[in-house]
């Protein structure tokens, strides 16, 4: 016979064995929507990482110990509801839901009640993709109910977990700039949508009711439709990371640095020039690159998705590639639903890992013919450490980088290495570009950021002047009308904004912003939306800055 402390004692033990049970049962409940919704719409989605897949378990383990239903009950029927709308967005656009999204779905709320209701037929399966596993969760729970091993404290566990993702954006080092925690297609729905409605009602929302940031209202931009011709073309964007042009040979630098790139310098068809980014970081300029931002204030772009030079090409019949050796969070923000085929290192780890910035040519082979190509390739080579990006290729290493040599000079070195093997790789992806294209081929090639390398006491790029920010702006024709080329010359490229409208004009696009003024350009800082400070200045006669103002 046992005694009453081993007989309480084995009950634990069997409740925190059946608690064990259901949190893997509430974790793959969680996730299971986004393996389910693919087969209804066939666009894939990201639906197990294994650490979120732990943080899912924690979360069923403090479900399974809740000794009230209220909570247990209350957590996943509101997580259920937010999902549904998650998924509401998924199935009609196409796109994980967004801040500004969940802004304009309480505003019209009965517009998208009366919406939902209108197709109801044609979506009846958003709500049974969640609704199925997470009842089948609770069930579970339900069944095991007095077999669990049950403490007070899993109350406030689970509060945790649904604060969590707010007290995250609020402590997290990168918290002014809000894209970061934008939806990304490596991440769980689960994540996204706490992500998102945090980001809302924690930072968003507050902000607009008490009125604590600088915002306004922005003009729209209208479009005028152009004759796309040929029929058959290939636009290539090359994005680089972190290249400045007072390291390139092309643009006076001592040292030959872009050999491949001054061989074409006299090329007629070839056009370069020295310009600035949208911003000086990575994850605040490509979001503004890609949706054509203007003004660093101006949220029309993200919010309305209009310019987004992916939809542009896609609406034009165009095949479109983003092909990148960095993570997908550096399109947070961007709507990635017009990307026919998406390719990053998280999804090819192995791949960059042992190829490196090579891998892009790897993945180059793999586009397919088409009549109508728009190709993005991000490069990642150049970003700091700068020598461990020509460490698996000694052949660049022209300049030495041993411990025995001080600080700058082993850093400029490197940084100079890096800017030669990038060289290498444009004369690559050229090649390989031209190989498989049918019609003219447009390449705009410039970069994310510069990179300062000791001005004024600065390394990297996260600084709010006219260094961080200084980019190449090339392009180059193959088989391109001399018209286009002799407009380029005329009137050179000065702004990742100018870029942007010259690639929508290319894929069919005459884009015109009411709030553009004539020779000011703006620069944003690190943060999205002008959180972190942003530039204004005026373009000179010379493309030299005039009247540089800096806001913070």
């Amino acid at each position: 016979m046992l005694r009453p402390g081993s007989v309480a004692m084995k009950r634990m033990c069997i409740g925190i064995t059946v608690n064990i049970i259901v949190g893997l049962v509430v974790a793959a409940a969680l996730m299971a929507p986004a393996y389910i919704l693919p087969w209804f719409t066939g666009t894939p989605l990201t639906w197990f990482r294994e650490k979120y897949f732990w943080m899912f378990w924690a979360f069923g383990l403090a479900l399974a110990g809740c000794p009230r239903v209220w909570p247990v009950a209350g957590a996943l029927g509101l997580l259920a509801l937010l999902e549904v709308t998650q998924f509401g967005s998924l199935a009609f656009s196409g796109e994980y839901i967004t801040p500004f999204a969940i802004g304009l779905m309480f505003v019209e709320i009965l517009e998208v009640l009366e919406t939902a209701a209108a197709h109801s037929m044609h979506f009846f399966f958003v709500p049974l993709v969640v609704i199925v596993p997470y009842a089948l969760s609770s069930l579970v729970l339900g069944l095991t109910w007095n077999r669990q091993f049950k403490s007070r404290w899993c109350i406030v566990l689970i509060i945790v977990f649904l604060l969590f993702p707010l007290v995250r954006i609020k402590t997290h080092t990168d918290r002014a700039d809000i894209v970061n925690f934008f939806p990304t297609a490596n991440n769980p729905s689960l994540v996204n949508t706490l992500n998102a409605y945090s980001l809302w009602f924690g930072v968003l929302m507050p902000e607009r009711i008490l009125g604590t940031r600088e915002t306004r209202e922005f003009a729209s931009y209208t479009f005028r439709e152009l004759p796309v011709e040929p029929s058959a073309m290939t636009v290539v964007v090359i994005m680089g990371e972190s290249l400045t042009p007072s390291h390139m040979s092309l643009f006076g630098y001592d040292r030959r640095t872009t050999p491949f790139l001054d061989s074409l310098a006299e090329n007629p068809s070839f056009v370069f020039g020295k310009g600035f980014s949208a911003a000086n970081a990575t994850r605040s300029s490509l979001p503004m690159f890609y949706t054509v931002q203007y003004h660093p204030l101006d949220e029309n772009g993200l919010q309305k998705q209009d310019a987004n030079l992916f939809l542009l090409a896609k609406k034009h019949g165009f095949t479109t590639y983003y092909l990148s050796a960095q993570n997908s969070n550096c399109l947070n923000g961007v709507n990635l639903s017009s990307i026919d085929r998406m390719v990053t290192s998280e999804s090819r780890p192995e791949l960059f890992e042992r190829q490196k910035d090579e891998g892009l040519l790897e993945l180059l082979q793999e586009v397919q013919p088409a009549e109508r190509r728009f190709i993005v390739i991000h490069q990642r080579n150049i970003h700091l450490p700068y020598k461990t990006n020509t460490e698996h290729r000694p052949q660049f290493q022209k300049y030495p980088i041993g411990d025995d040599i001080d600080f700058a000079t082993a850093s400029v070195n490197a940084y100079d290495n890096a800017v030669g093997y990038v060289d290498f790789l444009y004369g690559q992806v050229i090649s390989e570009i031209q190989k498989k294209s049918k019609g003219p081929v447009y390449f705009f090639i410039t970069s994310d950021h510069g990179e300062e390398l000791g001005e004024n006491g600065h390394w990297g790029h996260d600084q709010l002047n006219l260094d961080s920010p200084s980019v190449p702006l090339i392009f180059y024709g193959v088989g391109v009308d001399a018209r286009f080329i002799g407009g380029l010359r005329q009137k050179p490229l000065y702004t990742h904004y100018e870029m942007g409208k010259k690639i929508a004009e290319v894929l069919g696009y005459d884009i015109h912003n009411p709030e553009e003024e004539a020779g000011v350009v703006y620069v944003n800082g690190v943060a999205s939306f002008g959180r972190s400070g942003y530039l204004r200045f005026r373009r000179g006669p010379t493309d030299t800055p005039e009247d540089l103002q800096i806001f913070r």
